[in-house]
């Protein structure tokens, strides 16, 4: 078993999944920080681009399975809030094809991670909740990191 692999089985075996979402908007939020910097200039510079890009993207593929989740039959979200994400995850879907042709704004897909980060801040509750089942919509985002 790689030391990959192990640190996959260790999160799988303690993380909640409130935790896991936690962690990957906070991954892909600070890759988007990243972005901002690079945006000046990467148009004359393609590694500057490069992870400009990347960044958007990944962000529109944590969104895409956010809403793709809240779709799925054995969600318990409310379903207001499942409405609510599909509204933001609509948005992030727009905003992105923006900022990829420079007209759109990664300071609000920031603070939009930001807000929904503030909600699934890990507390001493989030202990009681379930642990991730291998395999689950989060998780495969994990796997291609």
């Amino acid at each position: 078993m790689s030391g990959i692999d192990a640190y996959r089985k260790t999160i799988n075996q303690t993380a909640t999944s409130r935790d896991t979402e936690y962690r990957l908007l906070a991954q892909v939020t600070s890759e988007l920080i990243k972005a901002i910097g690079n945006k000046d200039g990467a148009g004359n510079d393609p590694t500057k681009m490069s992870q400009v890009a990347s960044a958007l993207n990944w962000n529109k593929q944590v969104w895409d399975v956010f809403v793709e989740d809240c779709g799925t039959a054995g969600n318990q979200l409310p379903r207001d809030l499942r409405a609510a994400i599909v509204s933001l995850g609509i948005w992030v879907t727009k905003e992105t094809a923006l900022a990829l042709e420079g007209e759109g704004d990664i300071d609000s897909l920031v603070a939009v991670n930001r807000d929904i980060m503030k909600g699934l801040k890990p507390s001493p509750a989030a202990e009681n909740q379930t642990t991730p089942k291998p395999g689950s919509a989060v998780g495969s985002i994990l796997d291609q990191a």
